[in-house]
């Protein structure tokens, strides 16, 4: 179970009331956005700024799974490689990172998304630097079930037309060796 990571803003707020605060005439500084501000993740990782390859590695390994749809796409969230896209896109706004920049962690170790079947669907699961950055259950596709109109025309005798049976024969013909033989 992930512990709930320190906010920015309890840092800034300890740092103020023990006297630690910049003078007024400077420029207040924005700190990046972390890997550890957003994930459950830890050591050199957590340290890091989500940089814009890493953001686009995340969004490639994501778009490399088939068939499986994002949480967002689904209504269900955000993926991870959505949340890094807009981290990076701050962290350059700030200028905590460039364009085109990776972490050393994610350049070191590698992002992937790996996928586990389970009874009912798939396990989809983001990892930066071996560590889980997301985790989502995919449902299988419910098998299509037939239109009313098709579901009424079956009752009624079959495709064939009513008081046909399948293949196309009237009621009472005989089908394999038996009718071959005339028996």
């Amino acid at each position: 179970m992930a512990q709930p990571q320190p906010r920015r803003e309890d840092k800034e707020l300890r740092q103020g009331q023990q006297g630690n605060k910049a003078p007024a005439a400077a420029a207040p500084q924005q700190e990046p956005i972390k890997y550890g501000d957003a994930f459950a993740v830890k050591g050199e990782l957590a340290a890091q700024p989500i940089a814009p390859r890493d953001a686009a590695a995340m969004r490639s390994a994501e778009d490399s799974v088939p068939g499986v749809q994002v949480p967002q796409e689904s209504g269900g969230g955000f993926s991870a490689a959505a949340f890094m896209e807009w981290a990076a896109q701050y962290n350059e706004a700030v200028g905590a990172v460039r364009p085109g920049q990776a972490s050393d962690a994610a350049a070191k170790h590698g992002i992937n998304v790996t996928q586990d079947a389970v009874p009912g669907g798939r396990i989809v699961t983001e990892f930066v630097a071996g560590q889980v950055v997301g985790q989502y259950a995919v449902a299988e596709a419910a098998p299509a079930l037939p239109d009313a109109a098709g579901a009424a025309n079956k009752a009624a005798g079959g495709e064939g037309g009513a008081g046909q049976r399948d293949g196309g024969e009237a009621p009472g013909a005989r089908r394999g060796p038996a009718a071959a033989r005339g028996n």
